[in-house]
């Protein structure tokens, strides 16, 4: 009896396996896929990965978001300064159009003239007739002399 059979060899480990070359290709297509594939889903995880590492704001690094709570009188603006730091070269512009400058915030309430905001003609805020609708606080220096901010 012949070692060949229709299209088969017979090996010594006992196994069958395809004669013709083009077998041998298609016999290894979904190794080779199945490779690929693996490859492709790892490469995909890792910048899937990479994507959601946190990444430093670089606005976080240069500036401080300034914690203040506002309380509004008929004349008066009272500034809670909430952070553990003095605020300092603090401007505040008021509506948008009304700035005052103070020197030094220090920690705690501040009460603040709504008359003391003057605009870029020097005509101040008037409380009978206009109302505070939005407040914009700059510190040139904050926590670790960065600047900081507030919107209300």
């Amino acid at each position: 009896m012949s070692n060949r059979r229709a299209g088969y060899r017979f090996t010594s480990s006992c196994m069958l396996l395809p004669s013709s070359k083009s077998d041998k290709r298609r016999s290894l297509r979904p190794a080779v896929i199945r490779r690929m594939c693996i490859w492709f889903a790892l490469l995909l995880l890792l910048l899937v990965l990479n994507a959601c590492s946190y990444l430093p704001n670089q606005r976080s690094i240069h500036h401080t978001d300034l914690q203040a709570a506002l309380t509004f009188s008929s004349t008066n603006i009272m500034i809670d300064n909430g952070n553990d730091f003095v605020w300092k070269g603090v401007t505040l512009r008021l509506n948008n159009e009304y700035d005052l400058t103070i020197e030094l915030m220090p920690r705690g309430i501040t009460s603040v003239s709504l008359a003391d905001f003057h605009n870029v003609h020097g005509q101040p805020f008037n409380p009978q007739s206009m109302t505070p609708h939005q407040l914009n606080i700059q510190a040139q220096a904050g926590f670790e002399n960065k600047p900081g901010s507030f919107n209300w």
